[in-house]
């Protein structure tokens, strides 16, 4: 059975759902989204706690980027911790979130056991772009690009109809690069999810390419492991990866086959037993 929280932070509603028994896993992003995407079989041996961060949450008033940074979202993290007497438990990151995720292990004074990134390179720098952008002209087959084409020239009016909506937007259109199925339609993943753009443009436009991963492959000592879409084109390649020296001290890196962005809903059995093993071995 779920419960539903809203935890306050300022002027921001963080929704927050609890599901399933077992061992506390965070997940940071949209609760709403997040509990849609998960494999079912989750719930039966982890404690699923999904978090809004200020992005996806409820404001009544005008957001700017002032509201935001990752300072911010790790002291919120934190209060939602607090509230729920979350002492000790394992967190995950997916795409974007993943940063929010390193930033919290790595400022939580031990509360967190382990970190899970899925769909994530070292940063969203021009450069990690580059690696993106090189690899989708060589791996990507003829039909993949030719769907992106036939999407991406809606953006633009996209966005002008109901800018509000531009970080959705942006993920349907981008489908062919964030979907092994380059025709799935993720919009009804998205019902009912506040998005803040001011947000959104500030920490994937800005935060997110400036980050220097060093700052938390060097501070964090506790288990992380990397997941990744072997279709996934919507970031640099997995192998970017291994150009980050120092590494994280404990690593694990993991390759679904036949999926893109978001392994966990497009092989969810091969997504559960990756991370099953990965706290197994580190429990």
């Amino acid at each position: 059975m779920n419960k539903v929280h809203t935890i306050q932070c300022g002027d921001f509603s963080l929704k927050v759902i609890e599901q399933g028994v077992g061992e506390t896993l965070l997940i940071i992003g949209s609760a709403d989204y997040y509990q849609r995407v998960m494999p079912e079989s989750f719930y039966g041996h982890y404690h699923c706690v999904f978090v809004d961060h200020r992005g996806f949450s409820v404001c009544h008033r005008r957001v700017d980027e002032s509201d935001v940074s990752l300072a911010q979202i790790t002291q919120d993290i934190e209060r939602v911790c607090c509230e729920l007497n979350i002492r000790q438990c394992w967190i995950l990151g997916h795409s974007g979130h993943a940063y929010m995720a390193l930033d919290f292990t790595a400022n939580s004074s031990g509360r967190i056991k382990g970190t899970i990134l899925v769909g994530a390179s070292p940063c969203l720098s021009k450069t990690m772009q580059a690696l993106q952008f090189a690899r989708w002209e060589a791996d990507a087959d003829e039909n993949r690009k030719q769907i992106f084409n036939n999407n991406i020239i809606h953006l633009e009016f996209d966005i002008q109809n109901d800018p509000e909506r531009k970080f959705v937007h942006v993920c349907c259109r981008l489908s062919a690069m964030r979907w092994f199925d380059a025709n799935f339609n993720e919009r009804f993943l998205w019902n009912d999810v506040p998005t803040h753009t001011a947000i959104f443009d500030k920490l994937w436009g800005n935060v997110f390419s400036e980050i220097n991963i060093l700052d938390y492959t060097t501070k964090i000592a506790s288990p992380v492991l990397i997941i990744s879409g072997s279709h996934d084109f919507s970031i640099a390649p997995p192998a970017a990866w291994l150009d980050i020296h120092p590494m994280f001290e404990n690593a694990e890196h993991v390759l679904i086959n036949n999926s893109g962005h978001t392994p966990m809903l497009e092989q969810p059995e091969a997504f559960d037993k990756a991370l099953q093993q990965f706290l197994k071995k580190n429990r």
